[in-house]
């Protein structure tokens, strides 16, 4: 769905005002779509809250690329691309590759059997970075998907470090398999796609 330059416009001042500092980790990650100065942040007609995770999830893995971008401007973005479903109330398309590439990286989609072979095999580089959809209930797509950014072994050791996993987070998540991230106590999800996240060459 598309917006007029000067919703665009208008959507973009709004956000760029606001202060999101308090939202944030030292290293300018951002944990839970849902908490104060995050969540009233305008997403197409929607907001940042409800349905902004896409954005949210793009800009933490630029940001764990070293290719920083405000949020704002990522929600900008957005707009700009047609993007958002439904005018921003049911998110945005989990497709990036266009947008990565203006902010000089691309996607690979990948497999999650694949992904978790390669992770238990220690074939998976460490500090891999990864966008992952999925439907929070695979017996009720009506219940919507949620989009975040992860990444693998940041710190060396192995395991799944992932942010915004869920609205009110205000920390970032371990996992030890890519099957703990889908379930983390839930059995009704299911991947939609998942894409390791990467720099330009």
């Amino acid at each position: 769905m598309f917006f007029t330059r000067r919703q665009v416009q208008d959507h973009f001042e709004r956000n760029a005002s606001r202060d999101l500092t308090a939202a944030m980790d030292d290293d300018g990650i951002l944990n839970g779509q849902g908490r104060e100065g995050l969540r009233d942040l305008h997403f197409g007609f929607a907001s940042v809250g409800r349905a902004g995770c896409e954005s949210i999830a793009v800009y933490n893995a630029l940001q764990c690329l070293g290719l920083a971008r405000p949020l704002p401007e990522v929600i900008r973005d957005m707009e700009r691309g047609g993007y958002m479903r439904l005018w921003g109330h049911m998110g945005a398309v989990p497709w990036f590759q266009p947008l990565l590439r203006r902010y000089g990286a691309f996607s690979r989609a990948v497999r999650p059997r694949k992904l978790q072979r390669m992770a238990e095999k220690g074939t998976l580089p460490e500090g891999s970075v990864f966008l992952f959809s999925l439907w929070n209930d695979r017996l009720r797509f009506y219940r919507g998907l949620h989009t975040f950014a992860g990444v693998w072994a940041p710190d060396g050791r192995p395991g799944w470090v992932i942010f915004n996993r869920f609205n009110e987070d205000r920390i970032r998540r371990r996992y030890a398999t890519l099957s703990d991230v889908l379930k983390n106590g839930r059995e009704t999800g299911a991947w939609l796609v998942i894409y390791r996240v990467m720099k330009q060459e």
